[in-house]
């Protein structure tokens, strides 16, 4: 009896520590937006290209987070930074890096 009441109050233990653990509320916008613009400075640092280069922030909301987009100036049709937020703020990564240069004519096939 007592081996069952010490058994069942360890499987309910870790039943309760995997919840509280796998539980990750949700951040808003704003704090997205704060960890969407420390990567993009830390794009600017490292990559030599001046802040100046890029438009201001865009953002958009999807079901599972949150993208953010600063055109490339020099070819903003095709070039971005792009930086993609997890809605529980634990994932941050650049989705796009702008790369745009002379571009080749198309083929005739």
């Amino acid at each position: 009896m007592l081996r069952r009441l010490v058994l069942g109050g360890i499987v309910l233990a870790l039943a309760i520590g995997i919840g509280i653990g796998a539980f990750h509320p949700d951040i808003d916008a704003p704090q997205a937006g704060r960890i969407a613009d420390r990567l993009s400075v830390a794009y600017v640092r490292a990559g030599g290209e001046p802040a100046s280069n890029f438009s201001r922030r865009e953002i958009r909301q999807w079901a599972d987070g949150w993208e953010f987009r600063w055109r490339f100036k020099p070819c903003p049709e095709f070039a971005s930074l792009r930086v993609w937020i997890s809605r529980d703020g634990r994932r941050a990564s650049y989705a796009e890096l702008p790369e745009c240069g002379p571009s080749a004519p198309p083929l005739k096939v």
